[in-house]
């Protein structure tokens, strides 16, 4: 029966309930619920505790929360005052189970904080009391985890935490009147409940209040409503005119239309089957490597997200390092490089046609149009990033993952969209995954310094591509040695924001991969008319080492990942890894491109020259834009803690993956289709005989455009 009632009681959770509940009596719930939550001895802490700041203000008036907090341990402490308070001490974590295996929250009840109010005539002084959810950290006593440092040396032997911080804690969710604040909480807490914690390093964080609707907001509010309002005028108008059949609708009001860029949008055009004899204009299995790549970055992200939050079970985060499959996770940063590559290969091909052409390049229009088509869409995230996203939802880690993904914005948007914060502000980047831009776009202003040579003096150049690839591996590898750089997804707190700053972020270590597509577009265009003779032997020989190469790769780097062992090996090793890797990783995926090209890519080059990749093709520029910010956010909303494990990650990616498709697709019909419709007004006359031939070209060319890690050839081809 007590059993009972106690499981009722924390079902129910609340004191304005009927006075039989699953029959039993209203009192006998409450005083279940009391047990529950006067264990913890909350009430009589803080009575305790609101006594002597009383003493200690004998010659100053009580503020509101002292005020407040004391009618409402008296709520708890006299039954005849009916309880009011029990809902707001309700809302309190409880020391959680399973510490041993790295619990370290108990965050409580959010929603029963936030929705507590009440208010009573007879405290006129106290006012109107709300709920205020807090969290209280509290640091163990106890050995941390991660390499030791002894007075033998280093004890290797201890698992680390993938943190900045190796100093274990609880987290436990409080809840408090809001009218008081962490400072004044922290000010009871020295006084008592430091004593019950035995550390004077315990301490309140409290929830800000939501800032209300300034300029920006307001500024964003109309910005995005009139695009909305255009998008709806526009289709309208289609429609209409459609449906009236009078008259051809002007091209020019359809620049935002629903229709005609949604039909754009998920239009398959089929691809002739090779045979053998007459090479394709098109390379059609970039789109799925392009998606495959892009779905990668998703899962990959998705497990990041996962650790950073609060879990239930951190220690089986190294039980899963030490399985073969999380390389799948870990190693998953070459799905970049092959961005890269793809990048690299486009630019070099299209500005090949265009010199083949015009024998020139008209730089300021090639430029323009690839600003325009990248930062429509980007500069409508960082708007919406800076101003509104805050409103979107709520929990107790909400505020700092808005912090972690928009707080950079408000600094630094003008490098954001400058495309330099990689070297501006490589510590601080606004849209931390957004820094691939900033490398692309850098790549893709230098890369007629470096084609146009290739083109004028063909091979002999190849050499100097090479010595800039051996210069960039060369950096990589002396900043690891010089600067003692670890790869372990452990080590990621000793020096993690070193690496990615220095190796990981700028241009100069990472154009290894562009280069290589730049080569292979240049194969690519040297051969354009002929197939590539190759014996079956070479063929299979190819195959065979360029996906073996890639599988260890992948799987190369798993001592480099034990937590236990990851310092047994000299750091040459690791230098040596991570300066090769992704170049090597882009020169067997340009392999596969190539074969694939010349009729050699058999069931592969069908696999990804499928037609359903297309629309996902178009779409992958704001599913990249889109997908962290989203997962970011379902992150902050989080209200209670998480099992770690390789189903939960999986089942969460589908529903991440799913979401960032659906919102890609607004906002491409939002930023990203009238865009393309403005460049064919304004560079409409350089565009016309491509355009009256309604080409399948043309239709490659925009299954490509609107992929931030394409080189957008449209703008050199036309």
């Amino acid at each position: 029966m007590a059993l009972k009632t106690i499981l009722v009681a924390v079902i129910v959770g609340v004191v304005r309930c009927p006075d039989v509940v699953f029959g039993l009596h209203r009192e006998d719930v409450k005083s279940a619920l009391l047990q529950v939550v006067g264990h913890s001895r909350i009430p009589e802490l803080l009575e305790g505790a609101l006594g002597e700041r009383q003493q200690q203000q004998q010659q100053r008036n009580s503020t509101k929360c002292d005020l407040q907090l004391q009618a409402a341990v008296d709520s708890m402490m006299n039954y005849s005052t009916g309880l009011w308070a029990l809902p707001m001490f309700d809302a309190w974590g409880k020391i959680p189970s399973g510490i041993l295996q790295g619990n370290f929250y108990e965050l409580g009840s959010y929603e029963e904080c936030q929705k507590f109010t009440h208010y009573d005539r007879k405290l006129e002084a106290e006012g109107q009391m709300q709920g205020r959810y807090c969290q209280l950290s509290v640091p163990l006593q106890m050995k941390p985890l991660g390499r030791q440092e002894t007075e033998e040396g280093i004890d290797f032997n201890v698992r680390g935490l993938p943190t900045g911080s190796r100093q274990l804690g609880l987290t436990i969710g409080t809840c408090f009147p809001d009218s008081c604040d962490a400072n004044q909480l922290n000010a009871l807490l020295n006084g008592t409940f430091s004593t019950l914690f035995n550390s004077s390093s315990a301490h309140f964080t409290c929830e800000s209040h939501l800032a209300a609707i300034g300029a920006k907001e307001i500024v964003a509010i109309i910005i995005f409503s009139l695009i909305v309002g255009l998008l709806v005028v526009s289709t309208v108008y289609e429609v209409y005119t459609m449906l009236s059949g009078h008259r051809e609708p002007c091209r020019t009001l359809l620049i935002f239309s629903l229709y005609s860029n949604g039909v754009k949008l998920f239009q398959m055009v089929p691809r002739p089957s090779a045979d053998g004899s007459q090479k394709s204009n098109a390379i059609d299995c970039l789109n799925g490597i392009r998606v495959i790549s892009m779905v990668w970055i998703i899962f990959s992200h998705n497990y990041m997200m996962l650790t950073m939050s609060p879990l239930n079970n951190m220690l089986a985060m190294y039980d899963w390092v030490t399985s073969y499959h999380s390389m799948l996770v870990l190693a998953s940063t070459v799905s970049v490089d092959s961005f890269f590559l793809l990048s690299g290969l486009l630019v070099s091909w299209s500005i090949l046609r265009e010199l083949d052409k015009n024998r020139r390049l008209n730089l300021p229009l090639m430029y323009l149009h690839r600003y325009l088509r990248l930062t429509a869409a980007y500069a409508a995230l960082i708007l919406f990033s800076v101003s509104l996203m805050k409103y979107c939802g709520s929990g107790p880690f909400w505020n700092g993952i808005v912090t972690l993904m928009s707080g950079s914005c408000e600094t630094y948007w003008w490098s954001a969209l400058l495309y330099v914060q990689n070297y501006v502000n490589p510590k601080k980047i606004c849209l931390g995954h957004t820094w691939y831009l900033s490398v692309d776009m850098q790549l893709y202003i230098l890369s007629p310094l470096i084609v146009y040579p290739l083109w004028r003096w063909g091979r002999k150049f190849l050499i100097a591509i090479g010595c800039l690839i051996l210069v960039s591996m060369g950096s990589v590898m002396a900043i690891f040695l010089i600067e003692n750089i670890r790869l372990a997804f452990v080590a990621a707190g000793t020096g993690g924001a070193d690496r990615m700053s220095l190796t990981y972020y700028p241009t100069h270590t990472r154009m290894g991969a562009w280069l290589i597509g730049v080569i292979l577009g240049y194969v690519l265009h040297a051969t354009k008319d002929r197939q590539v003779e190759m014996s079956r032997r070479t063929v299979a020989l190819g195959w065979i080492l360029s996906l073996g190469v890639m599988l260890a790769i992948i799987f190369g780097d798993y001592p480099l990942q034990q937590p236990d062992t990851y310092m047994n090996h000299s750091l040459v090793v690791d230098a040596f890894y991570e300066s090769t890797n992704r170049v090597v990783w882009a020169s067997c995926l340009g392999w596969i491109v190539f074969a694939c090209v010349n009729g050699y890519g058999g069931p592969v080059n069908t696999l990804l020259s499928l037609s359903i990749w297309q629309p996902l093709g178009r779409l992958s520029y704001s599913m990249y834009l889109l997908h962290l910010p989203l997962q970011a956010m379902l992150t902050g909303m989080v209200k209670n803690s998480v099992h770690f494990g390789d189903v939960d990650a999986v089942h969460k990616f589908w529903g991440d993956f799913g979401l960032t498709v659906t919102l890609a697709v607004v906002w491409s019909l939002l930023f990203e289709s009238p865009i393309v419709g403005l460049e064919k007004i304004l560079f409409g006359s350089l565009r016309k005989s491509g355009e009256s031939k309604k080409s399948v070209a043309d239709d490659k060319s925009s299954d490509v455009a609107t992929d931030s890690t394409a080189s957008l050839p449209q703008k050199q081809t036309v």
